[in-house]
C-alpha cells in the first residue's frame, strides 16, 4: 500500500487560506461526493443463536478515499465484528475492502480497496479551519438510502464524549442518521473538518435531533497518520491520568484561584512515574505554556500525542505547596491499534452457518402454488421458502417470490436454477437473479459459494435444514 502517498494527501495546509465567498453547497457538493463512499459490512449476530450458530446481519455506513490508491477513513464500529466487507463508489462500482488498521481509543478505522485507477480524494482541514456558527455539509449514506447531504452549522468545538485523550468532536445541527458514520463534516472549502460518528438521541432508535458529533480533523489526521504507519508517525504518551483542578479542588489543595492539571493516576513502567511524578501533584505549567483558563487535561495529553518521541517535557507542578520543574521523557503510545483479530470476525466464523448454497428451497410453478400465492401469469421458478442464514434473506428474497431469470436465461424449474447458479459457483463470484416480488421485479446479485450445490432438485424441492418455511416480507435492498 501506498503508505507514503497516504500520508501526503493528509498534510495539513502550512496556514489558513482565504475564504473564498460563499455561493451555496452545490458546487462543493459535486467535488466532494465522488470521493465519498458507502460502506456494506455483514456480520453474524449470536444474540439470539441456535446452537452456537448465529444470524447474518447486514450494516451500512460510510466513508472518504484521502488517497487516490485507495485508502479510505471510517469508523471503527462501522466494520466491528465484519466477515465481508463491501465498499460502493460514487459511481455504483462495488469493490471488496480490506481492514489495514483501527485505533484502539479513537472511533477510527481505515480501508483498503483496489479500483485499478487513481480514486478522487478529499482533504482534511487545518485544526482552525471552522468555528461555532461556520456553515458545514454532511455527506453519508443515512439508513442506506444511498448518498446523501444535509446542511447545517457548527454547534460547537472540542466536545468531551467518550472520555479519552483523543476527544475533541464537532457538534453540529446538521442531520446525522444510523449510516452516517465515517461520513465526513465538510467546510465551505470542500475540506474534511470531522469524521461523523455520533448522534445523542433521547431513545435508541430516535433519529437526529440536531445533536451530531464528529471526530475533528486534527485528531483524524494524526491517528490516520500513526494507523498507516506507525514508525513514521508514533503517539507520544507520557502514561499519567489527568483531570481538570476545579475551584473546588484547588480550595482542597490550598490552591484558591489557582489554575491547573491534577494527577489523578500513573500508568506502570510508564514515563511518569519513572519521572517520579505522583498521584495529586498538579501541573501548572507545560512546556513553556501556562495552563489555560479553564484548564483543559484533553488538550494537554492531544499536545502530548503529537510530541516528538524522545522529546523531554518539562513539567512545573505543585506538590505539598511546594513548585517543582519535573522533565518527563516522551515515549510511543503502547497499543495505539486495535489487533485485527478483534476487529473482525474470525477467519472461519463464517463456517458454521448452515447455508453454504444460496439457502433457498424452490419448486415448480403449480396451479395449487399459483392460486395460493396469487401469481397469475408469472412464468419462473417459486421461492418456497428461505433459510435466514442466507444472504438472499438480507437481499429481501422471501417464500411467494418467483426466479424469473439466472443470469441472461429464463428458467421454469428449479433443476435450471440449480445448473446456471452451479456455473456461477465455478467461476467463483456473484449470481444474478431477475426476482418478481410483490411490488415488480428486481435484479439481485448474490455470492456464489463454489463449496455447495443450490437446495433444489429436478421436479420439485427438498426439505431445508432448518424448519423456516415460514414467509417474510422483503426487505429494501441497501
Amino acid at each position: 500500500m501506498a503508505a507514503g502517498l497516504a500520508l501526503a494527501s493528509l498534510a495539513a495546509p502550512v496556514c489558513a487560506r482565504a475564504a473564498a465567498p460563499f455561493a451555496g453547497w452545490g458546487p462543493i457538493a459535486r467535488k466532494a461526493v465522488p470521493a465519498v463512499v458507502n460502506i456494506s459490512v455483514l456480520t453474524i449476530d449470536t444474540s439470539a443463536s441456535h446452537a452456537g450458530i448465529g444470524e447474518r446481519e447486514e450494516e451500512v455506513g460510510t466513508g472518504f478515499i484521502v488517497d487516490p490508491s485507495g485508502v479510505i477513513v471510517t469508523n471503527k464500529h462501522v466494520i466491528a465484528g465484519a466477515f465481508r466487507i463491501t465498499v460502493r463508489l460514487n459511481d455504483g462500482t462495488e469493490l471488496p475492502a480490506k481492514v489495514v488498521a483501527a485505533a484502539s481509543m479513537v472511533d477510527l478505522a481505515v480501508l483498503k480497496v483496489d479500483a485499478g485507477h487513481p480514486l478522487p480524494v478529499l482533504k482534511l482541514a487545518h485544526d482552525d479551519a471552522v468555528r461555532p456558527g461556520d456553515p458545514v455539509l454532511a455527506i453519508g449514506n443515512p439508513l442506506g438510502v444511498g448518498t446523501s447531504l444535509s446542511a447545517g452549522i457548527v454547534s460547537g468545538l472540542n466536545r468531551n464524549l467518550m472520555k479519552t485523550p483523543f476527544d475533541d468532536y464537532v457538534q453540529t445541527d446538521a442531520a446525522i442518521n444510523h449510516g452516517n458514520s465515517g461520513g465526513p463534516l465538510i467546510d465551505t472549502r470542500g475540506d474534511v473538518v470531522g469524521v461523523d460518528t455520533i448522534l445523542l438521541t433521547n431513545l435508541p432508535n430516535e433519529g437526529s435531533n440536531g445533536l451530531g458529533f464528529a471526530i475533528s480533523s486534527s485528531v483524524v489526521r494524526y491517528v490516520v497518520r500513526h494507523l498507516l504507519d506507525p514508525r513514521a508517525a508514533p503517539v507520544g504518551w507520557i502514561g499519567a491520568q489527568l483531570q481538570d483542578l476545579t475551584p473546588d479542588l484547588a480550595r482542597a489543595f490550598g490552591m484558591p484561584g489557582q489554575r491547573g492539571i491534577v494527577i489523578t493516576g500513573l500508568d506502570p513502567a510508564s514515563p511518569a512515574r519513572a519521572a517520579g511524578l505522583h498521584t495529586g501533584d498538579v501541573i501548572l505549567r507545560y512546556w513553556d505554556q501556562a495552563v489555560d483558563d479553564p484548564p483543559d487535561a484533553r488538550a494537554m495529553l492531544r499536545e502530548v500525542a503529537v510530541t516528538p518521541i524522545g522529546h523531554k517535557l518539562v513539567l512545573q507542578i505543585r506538590r505539598d505547596g511546594k513548585p517543582m520543574a519535573v522533565p518527563v521523557t516522551v515515549r510511543a503510545w503502547p497499543h495505539m491499534m486495535e489487533p485485527r483479530g478483534a476487529m473482525l470476525a474470525a477467519p472461519g466464523a463464517t463456517l458454521p452457518l448452515p447455508s453454504p448454497d444460496l439457502g433457498l428451497l424452490l419448486a415448480p410453478i403449480t396451479p395449487l402454488a399459483r392460486r395460493e400465492y396469487k401469481l397469475d401469469a408469472a412464468r419462473g421458478v417459486l421461492v418456497v421458502a428461505v433459510d435466514k442464514q442466507s444472504e438472499a434473506y438480507l437481499r429481501g428474497i422471501s417464500a411467494g417470490d418467483v426466479i424469473e431469470k439466472v443470469q441472461t436465461q429464463a428458467v421454469t424449474v428449479p433443476a435450471q436454477v440449480a445448473r446456471l447458479a452451479g456455473a456461477a459457483m465455478a467461476r467463483g463470484g456473484f449470481v444474478a437473479l431477475l426476482v418478481r416480488w410483490k411490488n415488480g421485479t428486481h435484479w439481485i446479485a448474490l455470492h456464489a459459494d463454489s463449496r455447495a450445490t443450490l437446495a433444489a432438485r429436478k421436479g420439485g424441492a427438498q426439505p431445508p435444514r432448518r424448519d423456516e418455511a415460514a414467509a417474510r416480507q422483503p426487505r429494501a435492498a441497501p
